[in-house]
């Protein structure tokens, strides 16, 4: 499992254990043999968790310590603050817990 992938199972853990709604996003293609293909379909740069959480909804993009945005994630997070929704950028489930708790 990846650093990323750590960090996501343990925020989806966190949350499904609170009682709350969270689900992973398919935003990456799909492996084919030895080739990698993009799903024309899929919105490029969405986070990698969607919560429901109180009546609100939360997009999560989780990275590693070291990780960044791509510039598809990060128009994606102007396009979710300019809605008024609220955007997280996890690099461990204490920020997840952290921006929640403020809300």
């Amino acid at each position: 499992m990846t650093p990323e992938g750590a960090v996501q199972l343990s925020i989806i853990r966190y949350l499904k254990a609170r009682g709350y709604v969270v689900g992973k996003t398919k935003t990456m293609g799909v492996r084919r043999g030895k080739s990698f293909c993009l799903d024309p379909y899929t919105f490029r740069g969405f986070s990698d968790l969607v919560a429901f959480v109180n009546n609100k909804i939360y997009f999560i993009e989780v990275k590693s310590e070291k990780g960044k945005q791509s510039f598809e994630q990060m128009v994606f997070q102007k396009l979710v603050e300019d809605a008024g929704l609220t955007y997280i950028l996890a690099r461990r489930v204490e920020d997840v817990i952290k921006t929640m708790e403020v809300l």
